[in-house]
């Protein structure tokens, strides 16, 4: 039969057994948060230079569009110019009426396809101008998720971080779209 003394040691040794196990448990606990925190870290500065290169390369793209609509523009003023010029030489030539005739319709074929491509190019200009707008505020929410991630707002960033999520895969998604759309 075991003794008042032989319990009391059994109950030091089963404090002192679970101290040292709750201790290693809370410390896998730290451990694995920590961890966490910096996969996260890593994850989100990954995509927030890789969103912001997105956005450049958008932005760049958008600039040669809209200095092609430029060309366009001044390449249908030009058509327009030579149309009028052809209509003046009509009044001027009953003889030449036929021909003139003919060149009008060629013109205007032209002008048409112009305008087509100009407008083409203002709707692509357009969106490319709304995606990199879209991946600004993506870049920008990503930087301030990280910022207040270092800054140890947890509080912010638990949320914030579905909108900031939200804003990214939209950003994604229109992209897709633009790119199946224009190639």
């Amino acid at each position: 039969m075991p003794s008042a003394s032989d319990s009391s040691l059994t109950g030091v040794t089963m404090k002192k057994t679970m101290t040292e196990t709750g201790g290693r448990v809370w410390a896998g606990v730290v451990v694995a948060v920590v961890l966490a925190l910096a996969g996260a870290a890593v994850y989100f500065a990954v995509a927030s230079h890789r969103n912001r290169d997105t956005a450049d390369s958008w932005r760049t793209r958008a600039g040669t569009l809209e200095r092609t609509l430029t060309g366009r523009t001044r390449q249908l003023n030009t058509r327009t110019t030579a149309l009028n010029k052809t209509a003046a030489a009509l009044k001027r030539s009953e003889a030449d009426v036929r021909t003139l005739e003919t060149r009008q319709r060629q013109l205007a074929d032209e002008k048409a396809k112009v305008e087509d491509v100009r407008g083409a190019l203002e709707v692509q200009a357009s969106s490319l101008a709304r995606l990199a707008g879209e991946q600004r505020d993506c870049t920008t929410g990503l930087t301030e998720l990280l910022n207040r991630y270092a800054a140890e707002d947890f509080a912010w960033v638990d949320a914030n971080a579905d909108s900031v999520s939200a804003t990214c895969a939209q950003a994604q998604t229109d992209f897709e779209t633009f790119q199946s759309q224009f190639g």
